[in-house]
């Protein structure tokens, strides 16, 4: 039985940890829908007038991240000031080095927010349903620092992963429910709540795409959130979370739940770069169970414990981990192979890799005529003319200037090329009508592929049609890599081939938060069209460290990833070689291999929100519980 004065205690700890807790446990659940518009009708790659919109998933939770961010800055200023009122220093307990990449961090997310040119989207975001501006950035810095800098105790993380499997909990039942075809954001008294704030009645789903989406805006965020909490709630099975070993033991079968309830959850989401992320993060955490079991060796620091009398104890049980963790991995591979998933997996992951769209680029050149480049490289030139009686005539040469003869079909107004490298593109030639005024034009025709593009003769130059109505000049778009693999990975290899050559022009401050949809070609036309038949927005380029580089800059990146880097030798080198593992190493390695998975799945996976401020707040536990496990170490 606990005496009063540990719930005392105790209620000190949770009082201490609060915007830790709610970061993880509350943030992650807000669902409200806010009522909001996109104007970007500056832009030829969108619509002529703004868009109303909704956004349930991500703006509320980005209100509470700068709330909680705010509380924790002004506690850590408090806490420090008393320390130097004592005449400690900064930060006593903190590696510079960690303190030193959280500040290049927000110093350059401050500098890009007040240098961009695109403040309503920094300051306010929107734009196109992103809303991590500055005070949500900052807020994920400071949530991190509080998590590194009050976990100072084993209790208080120890408290920490307990309240985090409670919300787990609650959404690995959702996810289960989700997967049944019984959606609890589909029940009306739910719907009510959501939409109590919007002018909307309600909310629905996207036709064709799985609805298993927890409490984020796509089922694709689903994977990252499993690959970084699924391996802190198998951690937790093995915790002794209460000295009472009923408390005990239902902690324990509440996590087995819990995990079950995870990896169906990922199943039915579907997500690839979720099950390849927990299958990467599984392969480590058995490299480093095993690297004791075979290699294991008690640091010399350390004092002899009553195990070291029974010299074997130690390896049989990190022996029965290991082949636990192994029967899990061979278990899950069963599982995954006989539902066909890691197959769909694979062919998600490889579409596209045989490109069949013959059009690579068209852009209008000086001369006011169109070069075409094919898939294969070959290039030709159309001159399209209309003389001062409206007369419309069309000539053709490829890359030597040798003319190519045009013929027409027997099809009204429908062109070919005689010449056989360019047999399949097809000119339909037409008047078009468009806002009262018809304009001489015509179609360039992919015709293997169905895919067209529309050239009018508009102010005495020929100009592109977009899907949004507008009229403008094709460039030259710059890409790097990914030539015959445009559509792997559902499109990111088209997506990272115009990102990649973007980090030139923002390696220093960035175009700001939530602009990464202005500084992306989304003027490619050809491009898009030719990866997914019809013209779509990039507003987000699918990977964690691009979508960081390109907004708030390439020094900006390079602490981020710093700071994993950081955590992640700093945790191998503390459970290579463990030979035993008390509660705290537990959740330790369960923290390391959550936030290995987590970036793993952002490869292929952009940030928000939902997921940031868990991933921020448990990346500060982890550099704490590592402070921690090394402090005992050392006893």
């Amino acid at each position: 039985m606990k005496t009063i004065q540990e719930e005392n205690t105790t209620k000190k700890d949770i009082q201490a940890l609060l915007p830790v807790l709610i970061a993880l446990c509350l943030i992650p659940l807000v669902i409200l829908t806010k009522d909001y518009q996109t104007e970007f009708s500056k832009f030829p790659w969108f619509n002529n007038t703004e868009l109303n919109q909704i956004d349930s998933f991500e703006y509320a939770k980005g209100v509470l991240v700068i709330i909680m961010g705010v509380i924790s800055a002004i506690v850590i200023c408090f806490s420090e000031y008393g320390k130097m009122q004592k005449k400690k220093r900064l930060f006593e307990n903190a590696d510079l080095k960690v303190i030193i990449l959280v500040a290049v961090y927000l110093i350059m997310v401050i500098i890009s927010s007040l240098f961009s040119e695109h403040s309503n989207l920094v300051f306010h975001g929107g734009g196109y349903g992103q809303w991590q501006t500055i005070w949500v950035l900052l807020g994920y810095g400071m949530l991190f620092m509080y998590a590194y800098l009050f976990i100072n105790s084993e209790k208080r993380g120890l408290l920490t992963i307990k309240f985090l499997m409670i919300t787990t909990g609650i959404l690995a039942l959702m996810g289960v429910l989700q997967t049944l075809g019984h959606n609890p954001l589909s029940w009306k008294w739910v719907q009510n709540i959501i939409t109590s704030q919007s002018s909307v009645e309600g909310i629905d789903f996207k036709e064709g795409v799985s609805n298993v989406i927890l409490s984020f805006n796509n089922p694709n965020y689903v994977g990252p959130y499993i690959a970084l909490i699924l391996p802190i709630s198998a951690a937790f099975i093995f915790l002794r979370a209460s000295e009472e070993k009923s408390k005990a033991i239902a902690a324990k079968i509440a996590g087995v739940l819990i995990v079950i309830g995870l990896v169906r959850t990922l199943i039915g989401s579907s997500s690839s770069a979720g099950i390849i992320s927990v299958l990467a993060g599984v392969v480590m955490a058995l490299i480093l169970i095993l690297s004791g079991v075979f290699w294991g060796k008690r640091p010399e620091t350390e004092e002899k414990t009553v195990s070291d009398e029974h010299p074997h104890k130690n390896t049989k049980e990190g022996l029965i981990i290991g082949l636990c963790a192994l029967a899990v991995l061979v278990a899950a591979g069963i599982f995954t192979f006989q539902s066909s998933y890691i197959q769909n997996t694979l062919n998600k992951l490889l579409e596209g890799g045989n490109d069949t769209r013959n059009v690579a680029s068209i852009v209008n050149n000086k001369a006011d005529e169109l070069d075409i480049t094919l898939r294969n490289d070959t290039h030709f030139t159309l001159a399209p003319k209309v003389d001062a009686n409206g007369q419309f005539t069309i000539t053709a040469y490829d890359d030597s200037k040798k003319p190519i003869n045009i013929q027409q079909t027997a099809e009204q107004g429908i062109y070919t090329l005689s010449d056989e490298r360019f047999s399949m593109i097809t000119l339909a030639v037409n008047n078009f009508s468009i806002e009262n005024q018809v304009y001489s034009g015509f179609k360039i025709n992919d015709a293997p592929n169905s895919i067209s593009w529309t050239f009018v003769f508009k102010d005495g130059k020929w100009r592109y049609y977009t899907p949004f109505g507008k009229f403008t000049r094709l460039h030259e778009v710059e890409s790097f890599g990914f030539k015959d693999y445009q559509n792997i990975a559902n499109r990111r290899g088209f997506i990272w081939s115009r990102t990649i050559p973007l980090m030139k022009d923002y390696w220093f401050k960035g175009i700001g938060p939530n602009a990464f949809i202005i500084a992306f070609p989304n003027d490619d036309f050809v491009g898009s069209k030719r990866v997914g038949d019809t013209t779509t927005l990039v507003d987000k380029p699918h990977n964690a460290f691009l979508q960081i580089y390109i907004q708030t800059g390439g020094i900006s990146a390079l602490a981020y990833g710093g700071l994993w880097v950081l955590y992640i030798i700093g945790g191998i080198r503390i459970f290579w070689r463990r030979k035993q593992y008390r509660n705290i190493d537990m959740i330790g390695l369960g923290l390391l291999v959550g936030i290995f998975s987590f970036a793993v799945s952002g490869i292929t996976n952009d940030t928000i929100i939902g997921t940031q401020v868990i991933y921020w707040t448990l990346l500060g536990t982890g550099y704490a519980v590592n402070r921690i496990i090394r402090s005992k170490d050392q006893q």
